[in-house]
């Protein structure tokens, strides 16, 4: 099954550096905007402030995306989707906008709701990966968010690339919530990623006076959400992975949050745009970045978002200069930051691929090619189109062990779905498919690493239910 963000972190790896004879051209000048003004000292969140009208430029070319609003040319099947409902919205009506020096201790913001059901785990391999869990609210603006993510997977799909993408050693909670502050978060205490609901209101109203239709402001509002999700991802990895963080942790996970979007082609580029916007935006209001913060001022990570876009393709965003959005003197060395950023966390992230993750490129994967060999197919994330190799033709792989034990994983789950509601049976289908590919990596991990027995592995190829194939090792 293929979904829109299977193969978004992929790509990342695999896309190869483009060479471009932009600058061999004479550009339009570039202008500067103003210099940041003086931080002043906040205890508030960094997402806190009040939203700005758009710019009013006209007559520019169509990559610049601030001409009288948000980016145009975001996934306009979740703008059109998501924008009627956001649009009737008045975000502040049913519960007071937090104020911008509400801190809100992490641990103290609701759990993560149980699941009503739950996935068997195969004999004693922890689970591990992104499952998701979108909390319900007492507000019903959070209500309305809530039914549009699970409506359109938002989270779903993303988590499911993530896993057929990268190992993880735990299990990471994305959980969508009421938080009472204006935010996003990584808690590594939880091994939890936090969505608050009120950064939804707070981009509701950031963008609703600017954006010329519905599409365009459910483009924006979701856009720009995906953008801080994915700089929470990128702590995440950091904290789980135990990368080295070289500067601010939070410039590097702008950085993975933007290279993410941008290989994931126009659509990803536009929500990365809207993450600029966003940054764009509250520079102008009365929200200030202090000096003393961990985070970049709003205008630096405005300027640090569009210049990694524009190094990716020089030629194709070249208008981001000619329009000014872009500086010159700043264009000219973004398709070197581009290429340095994207070959730094190759190069971290490399050792925790899977094996069909880094198709393109040339790597010593972490489990060996004969327990689990590169696929070959157009999509690094299809399906091998070979099944795994049956009890008696030759060495079992852990690969063959890890998909039947995913087949029986599936398999119980159907067994208990026969006795199941309705609703819990969507609970339970919605869960393997984002969990499955996960599970499938860390089985062939194990396997591969303990070097299991030959007999073990046949025992797991023969067995006929997953309380069988537990006992296997």
């Amino acid at each position: 099954m293929k979904h829109a963000w299977v193969a978004l972190v992929a790509a990342v790896f695999c896309a190869s550096c483009k060479k471009s004879d932009y600058f061999d051209k004479k550009a339009g000048e570039g202008s500067a905007t103003a210099k940041p003004e003086e931080g002043k000292p906040n205890a508030g969140s960094d997402h806190a402030g009040s939203a700005m009208e758009g710019s009013g430029a006209t007559q520019v070319a169509a990559n610049d995306p601030w001409a009288g609003g948000p980016p145009p040319g975001s996934d306009t099947n979740l703008g059109a989707k998501c924008g009627p409902k956001l649009n009737k919205i008045d975000p502040w009506d049913q519960a007071p906008k937090p104020k911008d020096d509400t801190k809100v201790d992490v641990a103290q913001i609701e759990p993560a709701k149980k699941d009503t059901v739950e996935i068997k785990d195969f004999g004693g391999v922890s689970a591990s990966g992104f499952k998701v869990t979108y909390n319900p609210s007492r507000i019903k603006n959070h209500e309305e968010y809530r039914a549009l993510f699970e409506a359109n997977k938002m989270f779903d799909n993303v988590a499911e690339g993530l896993n057929r993408t990268v190992r993880l050693p735990n299990a990471v909670e994305i959980n969508t919530v009421t938080c009472n502050t204006i935010n996003a978060f990584y808690d590594p205490r939880t091994r939890r990623i936090i969505v608050c609901y009120e950064l939804l209101d707070y981009f509701v109203g950031m963008f609703k006076d600017s954006a010329k239709n519905e599409e365009e402001l459910g483009n924006a509002v979701m856009g720009a959400t995906m953008f801080g999700f994915f700089h929470e991802v990128g702590h995440g990895l950091i904290d789980l992975l135990d990368l080295p963080a070289v500067g601010r942790e939070e410039d590097s996970v702008d950085q993975l949050a933007t290279l993410i979007l941008i290989a994931a082609g126009e659509k990803g580029v536009a929500q990365a745009l809207a993450g600029a916007y966003w940054f764009q935006q509250q520079s102008k209001s009365t929200h200030k970045t202090p000096f003393w913060d961990e985070h970049a001022f709003d205008q630096q990570r405005f300027y640090n978002i569009v210049c990694l876009i524009f190094g990716s393709d020089p030629k194709k965003y070249g208008d981001f200069v000619q329009t000014g959005t872009l500086p010159m003197e700043r264009a000219m060395r973004c398709p070197d930051e581009y290429a340095k950023i994207k070959k730094a966390w190759e190069k971290l992230l490399q050792p925790h691929l899977t094996n069909g993750a880094a198709l393109n490129m040339s790597y010593t994967p972490s489990v060996p090619t004969k327990e689990a060999p590169k696929q070959t197919g157009d999509d690094a994330f299809d399906e091998p189109k070979k099944g795994p190799a049956p009890a008696g033709a030759g060495d079992v792989t852990c690969e063959a062990v890890a998909v039947k034990a995913a087949e029986l994983i599936a398999a119980e789950a159907e067994q208990r779905a026969r006795k199941m509601s309705k609703s819990e049976i969507e609970d339970l289908k919605r869960q393997l498919e984002t969990e499955l590919p996960a599970a499938i990596q860390t089985i062939l991990a194990e396997c591969a690493k303990a070097d299991w027995s030959q007999t073990s592995r046949r025992c797991v190829i023969d067995a006929k239910t997953l309380a069988d194939a537990s006992k296997c090792n």
